[in-house]
């Protein structure tokens, strides 16, 4: 019944009220038409009786014999179709249209029948009871005969049985008319009632498609009742939540959108919404706060003091730095909060959460490439001015030390050199300005190339150098000079950490997957645990006085991991203090049309 639709409950309540409507109508019709034709029979029956009394104003002489008095009773009687019967002043019966005239002798006294006593008594009659004589439920009215004395009493009798006959058949009728009435009203009621609920479902389906976010649909019902007036709120409800809708996307976009983390409080603290800046740095499952509206607390201690303090003072703070701890590792947020007041009462606490430790990290880098740089420049410097000045005190003259002296310029020089130029590269690297012009690239004629490079340097040092790289190793997809030039840091690194007379370096590559990895392996004075994750930074040294030892810009690195990066690869060290380092870098294998080039090329250089 919850589940019916209107149509039905209306067309039910129609049918109900019609159906008790007409079941009172039928017994109180049917009461009121019994009562009407019970009285019309006996009106009919007086009239009978008071034109039979008129005809009998003396009593006939030859009713002294009482089978003519009986044969007058018959033939009234068959007339009439009723009972007549005429009885003496005494009570003997003396003429009965349903008794013989040879019986009438046998039949009992009638002096104490009521409706004879009521009529000598009032001068009419009547009563309905049954009747011994002929063994019935009759209805009696009787009359004194006589105008100035009454010489016997006339009565009529109707048996009861012909009354309910006629009455059956009465009702027979108005049961029939009843039922067509009722029918009738039936379908008229259901017919009403789909008419009325028809805008009803109209609404009904409108409000559904609002539910469901559809807002196009609009209502057409412009009457001026009840329905008309629900008809035009849905409709306006439904340009309101179209509107609210659309803003709501803004805004959810807006929000979206904004890198700073934003998180809203209640007034008890709890989170009640954040945005996926908020939600990927806390770790939040946004989409079920917003699908659920439960609040979640601060997993994180220092996060759930600072919200909670901010939430407990209730006033405004400005850019408040927090350091706090995430599944990202420990972060520095820089905190704005706003405290949400509706009628004076604090409702809750908006926070903006710029995370700005890679800005401290950019700004700690700069500060110490800002110093690396001076550092790096001002060693040569300094060592050119002194010598330059020492020159020009007299030390000219001596032709031994100033050859000495000259040679120390023309080093710092070079290396003052070489720094600019790894400065200038790294940057152009860092900034994406390098062209890189990518093809199939075979390595181990680079690695071949790179190891001639060094070889004075390495037999300098007594260092055993293997290269291990298979014949079928697959061409890479890079460029040839800048992939040299990765190799060449690397070597050049290995070389200069390694010790003398036992010093061994490995250069191997290997094919995994769609990838080509090389390994630059060495057993110099390897890289302490804790400085393994700045290794690729700008000027990095472990130990920078025994790194001054060395000649170097502190960029080899830097430059590497960029190289490398644009080549869509990756570079990593492993290293142990004092038993050696392993860099490795994964490089792109080329597709199989840049490795045919890569061989024609490759041919073509065999033939010249």
């Amino acid at each position: 019944m919850k589940n019916a639709k209107v149509s039905f409950r209306l067309g039910l309540v129609f049918g109900i009220i019609i159906f008790f409507t007409v079941a009172i109508s039928y017994f109180y019709l049917g009461e009121q038409l019994r009562s009407l034709f019970y009285d019309g029979m006996k009106n009919r029956l007086y009239k009978e009786l008071q034109l039979n009394r008129m005809l009998l104003d003396e009593r006939p002489a030859q009713w002294d014999d009482v089978r003519l008095s009986d044969l007058w009773a018959d033939d009234v009687g068959d007339a009439l179709g009723l009972r007549v019967t005429l009885v003496s002043l005494k009570g003997d019966v003396i003429g009965d249209s349903y008794i013989d005239a040879d019986r009438l002798s046998l039949v009992e006294n009638h002096s104490n029948r009521p409706e004879l006593q009521q009529a000598i008594a009032e001068g009419s009659g009547e009563s309905t009871r049954y009747s011994d004589t002929v063994k019935e439920d009759m209805l009696y009215i009787a009359v004194p005969l006589g105008r100035e004395k009454p010489f016997a009493i006339l009565r009529f009798a109707k048996p009861l049985s012909d009354i309910k006959l006629l009455e059956a058949e009465l009702r027979r009728g108005i049961e029939g008319a009843l039922f067509w009435s009722l029918l009738l009203s039936l379908v008229f009621g259901v017919l009403t009632a789909l008419f009325l609920s028809r805008p009803l479902r109209v609404i009904a389906d409108a409000a559904d498609n609002i539910l469901h976010g559809d807002y196009t649909n609009k209502l057409g019902i412009n009457s001026d009742d009840e329905i008309g007036r629900l008809a035009r709120a849905v409709n306006f409800m439904s340009d309101e939540m179209n509107r609210m809708s659309q803003q709501e996307e803004w805004f959810k976009a807006i929000f979206s959108s904004i890198r700073e983390a934003i998180i809203v409080t209640d007034a008890s603290g709890n989170i009640k919404l954040g945005n996926p800046a908020a939600c990927r740095l806390f770790n939040l499952d946004c989409a079920l706060m917003i699908k659920t509206g439960a609040g979640h607390k601060a997993t994180d201690s220092r996060l759930f003091e600072l919200l909670e303090r901010m939430t407990a003072s209730g006033s405004t703070v400005e850019k408040e730095e927090v350091t706090v701890m995430t599944d990202r590792g420990e972060r520095v947020l820089q905190v704005s909060a706003m405290p949400i007041i509706k009628s004076k009462i604090p409702e809750g606490t908006v926070f903006v959460m710029n995370d700005i430790t890679k800005l401290l990290n950019l700004e700690r880098v700069r500060r110490d490439f800002v110093s690396s740089v001076s550092h790096e420049l001002r060693t040569p410097l300094t060592s050119i001015t002194g010598y330059t000045e020492t020159l020009l005190e007299g030390a000219i003259d001596d032709a031994e030390n100033a050859k000495h002296f000259l040679q120390i310029i023309l080093q710092e020089s070079e290396r003052l050199t070489a720094l600019i130029n790894d400065v200038l590269d790294l940057s152009k690297i860092e900034s994406g300005r390098i062209e890189y012009t990518f093809a199939p690239v075979c390595l181990r004629d680079i690695v071949d190339q790179v190891v001639d490079l060094f070889d004075r340097a390495i037999e300098k040092k007594g260092i055993v150098l293997r290269v291990q790289i298979p014949q079928d190793l697959p061409y890479v997809n890079a460029d040839r000079g800048y992939l040299e030039l990765v190799l060449r840091n690397l070597l050049d690194n290995a070389i200069k950490y390694v010790a003398e007379e036992n010093g061994q370096i490995m250069i191997s590559a290997s094919n995994v997957g769609d990838m080509v990895r090389v390994e630059v392996k060495d057993n110099g004075i390897g890289i302490p645990r804790k400085d393994l994750g700045r290794i690729f930074e700008r000027f990095y040294r472990v130990d920078k006085a025994r790194s001054r030892a060395v000649s170097g810009t502190g960029l080899g690195l830097s430059i590497v991991k960029h190289i490398v990066l644009a080549h869509k690869g990756k570079v990593e060290v492993r290293s142990r203090l004092n038993l050696g380092s392993q860099f490795s870098f994964v490089i792109p294998i080329a597709g199989e049309s840049e490795n045919s080039m890569g061989v024609t090329v490759d041919r073509r250089e065999e033939e010249a």
